[in-house]
């Protein structure tokens, strides 16, 4: 596999040693197993072997596997031919749970792998990540702030996380056009039914796409205004401004409208 490829999976080898050890550091010595996603070339895994009794890696990119295999020999590395965007979490993770994950994501799929990681507080205790500075943003955003959107509100629903530190181009090969930051995300069960997060998320994400309007004009045709105000909910409110409990209540008034 060239090189074309690997700019095509996106990826930016992290090769400054002290960011490396700042990662690991920010996982807890329990659970004593880590699920690592991207690999590379094996510079977080090492630090990460020393730290956890059990190390499991997970590499879209089929030709980084016979190295790691090779430079981890006789370690408590296992290393799997896989998309952590479509392999089966549950199998995978369930006989041995919990787990901690530690990665630098490509930044290509870097959000879509965390949403898919954030509802997993069955089987995932602790997420060390790190992604584009942006995206770390949108997930730390507070209702009213810059960026609260959609993905906020999912760290909501299902998370608390915090931003560790910001890691500059030069801390990579190939340097990357964009700034990276770390961020450490705990996982919690959900306050909400999982009914009533899918039915908030669909109103806020349609909401959302209109953040500027006030939330009749926003909502049209998902909720109309006698629908707003029985939320209890200020129609001159505007979509960013509201938090996850606020979106819960919206969804709410609109399941009781709904046909029995």
């Amino acid at each position: 596999m060239g090189r074309p490829k690997r700019r095509q999976l996106g990826q930016n080898f992290l090769i400054d040693p002290q960011v490396i050890q700042r990662i690991a550091t920010l996982t807890k010595p329990n659970p004593p197993r880590v699920l690592e996603i991207g690999p590379g070339r094996g510079a977080l895994t090492g630090v990460l072997l020393e730290r956890f009794d059990r190390v499991l890696a997970l590499e879209v990119d089929a030709g980084l596997i016979p190295s790691l295999e090779t430079n981890f020999a006789g370690t408590a590395l296992e290393v799997r031919s896989s998309d952590a965007l479509k392999e089966p979490l549950d199998p995978l993770l369930e006989a041995e749970k919990p787990w901690q994950v530690a990665a630098n994501l490509p930044y290509s799929v870097g959000t879509a792998i965390l949403r898919r990681l954030l509802p997993r507080h069955d089987l995932i205790t602790r997420i060390v990540v790190m992604l584009q500075a942006e995206v770390v943003d949108r997930l730390v955003a507070e209702p009213s702030g810059s960026g609260h959107g959609l993905l906020a509100l999912e760290r909501a629903a299902y998370a608390e996380a915090s931003v560790a530190f910001d890691v500059p181009p030069a801390a990579f090969r190939p340097q990357p056009k964009v700034h990276s930051t770390v961020t450490v995300i705990d996982l919690k069960p959900p306050e909400f039914s999982e009914e009533e997060l899918k039915s908030a998320f669909h109103l806020a994400s349609h909401g959302l796409n209109r953040a500027r309007k006030t939330l009749p004009n926003a909502l049209k045709p998902l909720m109309d205004l006698d629908q707003i105000e029985r939320s209890g909910l200020d129609p001159g409110d505007r979509p960013g401004t509201l938090d996850l409990a606020d979106w819960v209540r919206l969804a709410q008034v609109v399941k009781i409208r709904e046909p029995q």
